[in-house]
């Protein structure tokens, strides 16, 4: 090995551990992960298909509404739809999320409903768009409670049906922790970010305490001990 070869690899092992925080085990273990993401995304890149998920936000307005932060991801999905049927590509489009309870109030419908209704509006044909149907079918009596579920379900349907592109539309407060839970399902999507001045999710939030807690706690909360898996659904699915 050359001597610039071994000054190289000396300073990127510098860079990764001198001031980084977690093990170097954390480390390797993402790195693994993020690789065979993006392996199995490259074998999909000539498949002229793509599924759109739209992350959906609660509480709905009137129970049956989408809010403003939902409504603006909404909107940017109908142009990345019309962008890639200029292409030529087959598309789907996916909005999560099961019926939610907000501070006690239960919504009148499911947030994949209230997307559905609004992307008809719009007019993108009922017959591309997937919702409560693979809620259904990925996780049953659980429903959709949070990011780490949409990303799930997406994720399975994107590789039980072999599209080609996975394009995720999301706050930008989010991009990092559900880019990692897509790391962690073992797809890696293009993000596109619908940015609002009032959000749900807050920036400090994020940085200090969810993305922490993928990164080395529990990287997909979908174990049936997962504490903040039960924490979001006690605090969002309504007792039936």
């Amino acid at each position: 090995m050359s001597r610039d070869s071994k000054k190289s690899d000396n300073e990127t092992n510098l860079s990764r551990r001198n001031w980084a925080i977690g093990t170097e085990q954390d480390r390797d273990y993402w790195e693994s992960k993020y690789k065979e993401a993006k392996s199995f995304m490259d074998s999909r890149q000539s498949f002229p298909s793509t599924l759109i998920e739209v992350a959906a936000q609660h509480p709905l307005v009137d129970g049956e509404y989408p809010n403003e932060e939902f409504e603006k991801r909404l909107l940017l999905s109908r142009q990345l739809y019309d962008q890639e049927r200029a292409k030529g590509n087959e598309v789907e489009i996916y909005v999560p999320g099961s019926v939610h309870m907000f501070n006690g109030k239960t919504d009148s419908i499911s947030l994949s409903e209230a997307g559905s209704r609004f992307l008809q509006r719009i007019s993108i044909p009922k017959e591309i768009i997937r919702g409560e149907d693979l809620n259904e079918r990925f996780k049953g009596l659980e429903g959709v409670y949070n990011s780490a579920d949409e990303c799930f379900v997406t994720a399975s349907y994107f590789k039980n049906k072999t599209f080609g592109h996975l394009f995720s539309v999301i706050s930008p407060v989010q991009l990092f922790r559900k880019t990692l839970h897509y790391i962690e399902f073992g797809v890696l999507p293009l993000n596109f970010t619908a940015p609002s001045y009032d959000t749900f999710h807050s920036y400090i939030g994020e940085i200090f305490e969810a993305i922490p807690y993928v990164l080395f706690v529990d990287h997909n909360l979908q174990g049936k001990d997962s504490v903040r898996s039960k924490e979001l659904r006690d605090a969002r699915k309504p007792s039936m």
